[in-house]
């Protein structure tokens, strides 16, 4: 991917995060038993983040933005992808997560890494704009009740021709197991109407080929991410783990009862197949 002339770091990014919003409920919620759950996520999902990264073309030396980016443990492979010579900022609703990714940064002495808390579903611009060679991003549009806001600030953040790299699912429902699979479905049907009901979208991916097409960006590439597993491979352990966290949140909001617990338990401990939510990886080019 062809790249433009560096430029300096200006007060933009100073000045604009003492503007962004301050801390907003997240629905998976920012305690640190999720921290630690995501840690796990991600390196369930590490291969993929690479994958994704390298088939965008970001390399050595670019600028780099990561969206929605938790705690930071993405931000950490994109920091080491650019190098001391690159910069990645991570942007993100949790104050908390980010802070967690300024420790992480401190720790490993990447200068390149640096973060601000914001709401990236209210309209904004994007700091220093046109000076970012890339973006990515994994499970965030999923929860953002409006699209446009981001959308429109990609397209100012980024300069002509940088990449933005999403995985999002396109297909929630898809998460099922064998032999059974009737409690789960159940408990899929439950979080879906919990995120709608949120604003969220679990199958977002399907609409934003139109609206990013609609403002002029090129799809350069995508793949499925679909996995189907063994109860003992890591996608399998992956999804276990999320059952094992997130029904209790549902039972606290009185969305999830005893006895769906005990069934949906009682489903996963004879399950033997388990098949992911169907994610999808695309790579658009601004223009």
């Amino acid at each position: 991917m062809p790249r433009r002339q560096r430029r300096g770091t200006s007060a933009a990014a100073a000045n604009w995060s003492a503007q962004a919003a301050a801390a907003m409920t997240y629905v998976l919620g920012t305690h640190s038993a999720e921290l630690q759950r995501l840690g796990r996520q991600h390196r369930f999902w590490r291969q993929e983040c690479r994958s994704g990264l390298q088939r965008a073309g970001f390399g050595p030396g670019d600028r780099l933005l990561d969206l929605g980016c938790g705690p930071g443990f993405c931000s950490l492979e994109l920091a080491e992808l650019v190098g001391p010579s690159g910069q990645v900022l991570g942007l993100d609703l949790s104050p908390n997560y980010i802070e967690h990714l300024q420790q992480l940064a401190h720790q490993q002495n990447l200068s390149q890494l640096r973060g601000i808390a914001t709401d990236l579903a209210q309209p904004q611009q994007l700091p220093e704009a046109g000076h970012w060679d890339g973006a990515w991003c994994r499970w965030l549009w999923m929860f953002l009740p409006r699209l446009e806001p981001l959308l429109d600030g990609l397209g100012s953040a980024l300069r002509p021709g940088g990449r933005l790299v999403l995985q999002e699912y396109i297909r929630w429902d898809s998460f099922s197991l064998r032999p059974g699979g009737s409690a789960l479905a159940e408990f899929v049907a439950t979080c879906i109407r919990h995120w709608r009901n949120q604003g969220g979208d679990p199958d977002v991916a399907s609409r934003l080929p139109e609206l990013l097409s609609q403002r002029g960006w090129r799809l350069v590439s995508c793949r499925s991410l679909l996995d189907c597993s063994t109860s003992s491979e890591a996608k399998a352990l992956w999804l276990q783990d999320f059952l094992s966290s997130y029904p209790q949140q549902l039972q606290q909001l009185g969305l999830w009862s005893d006895q769906q617990q005990q069934r949906l338990e009682a489903e996963q401990a004879s399950a033997m197949l388990w098949m992911t939510p169907t994610l999808v990886e695309q790579i658009w080019e601004r223009p």
